[in-house]
């Protein structure tokens, strides 16, 4: 089944592999889908960025469904701590893409909600987790000796649940499938955006993309309120 994220990913696809398309070249929409994003673009990073988008989907419906055990179930620590930093990766990279589109987009907002995708409490994960023991600063300017060196608890390698041990002494409570869901909501929501102000645009909000995104719109709107499957 396709997540929301999917859904607005596979659109924007399609927007942007039309404008390879010599048969639209001409066409109104396209021009201005082209003014849109500027005359020096960065082809590769942005099919780069759909395809990490894409990828990450892939890597989070996985864990989702299999959880840190894997599809075997086999309980092995390492095999765990391999699909949490698996999934970190998938999500990381996935923020990393968004802000690459918000800036190959030239979205004005980019700043604040690149803010917003930043204080999500899973990328902060990824933050004290880029690698095992690595030190990490909430304020930069703080002196060594206040760094945190996280660990993971081996005996709270749970399904979806982890703790990490700070100073030897103290311990921070991460949900993955909570963090996981608060993340991905911004995801949404920030393609949504995006993908609407390119539809207003250069398409003027009208046409076969319009109407696709417009379903996707309703579609999500349906789950978040609990009344889809």
């Amino acid at each position: 089944m396709e997540t929301s994220i999917e859904k607005y990913n596979s659109l924007q696809k399609l927007i942007i592999s039309d404008l390879t398309d010599q048969r639209k070249a001409a066409a109104d929409s396209f021009i201005n889908l082209l003014t849109c994003l500027g005359k020096e673009v960065n082809w590769n990073r942005l099919h780069h960025s759909i395809y990490v988008l894409e990828m990450g989907e892939l890597a989070k419906k996985n864990f989702l469904q299999f959880g840190l055990a894997g599809p075997s179930g086999h309980p092995e620590v390492g095999g765990r701590y391999l699909r949490l930093f698996g999934l970190l990766s998938a999500v990381y990279g996935q923020k990393q893409a968004m802000e690459s589109l918000l800036e190959l987009y030239r979205i004005d907002e980019k700043e604040k909600i690149s803010s917003v995708l930043n204080s999500s409490e899973i990328i902060e994960l990824c933050h004290k987790l880029g690698a095992h023991g690595t030190p990490f600063r909430s304020n930069l300017s703080e002196p060594d000796h206040q760094m945190g060196f996280y660990e993971i608890s081996r005996s709270d390698l749970e399904v979806s649940k982890i703790k990490l041990l700070i100073r030897q002494c103290e311990f921070e409570s991460y949900d993955l499938l909570e963090d996981l869901k608060g993340f991905d909501k911004k995801v949404e929501l920030t393609l949504s955006f995006m993908i609407g102000e390119i539809l207003k645009k250069a398409f003027h909000n009208q046409g076969e993309y319009y109407d696709q995104y417009r379903i996707i719109n309703s579609q999500k709107d349906m789950v978040s309120d609990g009344s889809g499957s």
